[in-house]
């Protein structure tokens, strides 16, 4: 029986977040977040009312996952900056779940790395924030 397709895409892998720190990986998953907000910006810009074609903010490094949610949804989301839009088998053993709905979860990030989340958040920092 082979795996699910799912864990051949996480086995072997090192996840971006699993140095000391954990700052690569919360600075890759701030640069996903900072990509689906420029995604939402141009979508509420031309008053598209279809659902929002995002990327996944998980810490894999190789990951490009997309990810369908509502704009209401999407805004429920970033109402809080230490959280963030996963695939559900791509939840890290750091992250806790908030949220389940169809296609994705929204997972939350405590200790150091939500203080990373805070500081790089696109909507506190405006959507050009550093991420250096």
């Amino acid at each position: 029986m082979s795996a699910p397709p799912h864990a051949t895409h996480t086995q072997g892998r090192a996840r971006a977040g699993s140095d000391a720190t954990g700052a690569s990986g919360s600075r890759s998953q701030a640069l996903f977040r900072n990509l689906n907000e420029q995604i939402f910006r141009i979508a509420e810009s031309f008053a598209v009312d279809e659902p929002l074609e995002l990327c996944c903010e998980c810490e894999l490094e190789d990951c490009f996952a997309r990810l369908s949610c509502s704009h209401e949804q999407y805004e429920a989301i970033r109402r809080f900056p230490t959280r963030f839009l996963l695939r559900a088998d791509h939840v890290g053993p750091d992250d806790r779940i908030v949220e389940e709905a169809a296609g994705f979860v929204v997972v939350e990030k405590i200790g150091a790395a939500a203080e990373t989340a805070i500081l790089l958040d696109p909507r506190k920092t405006g959507a050009n924030g550093r991420l250096s």
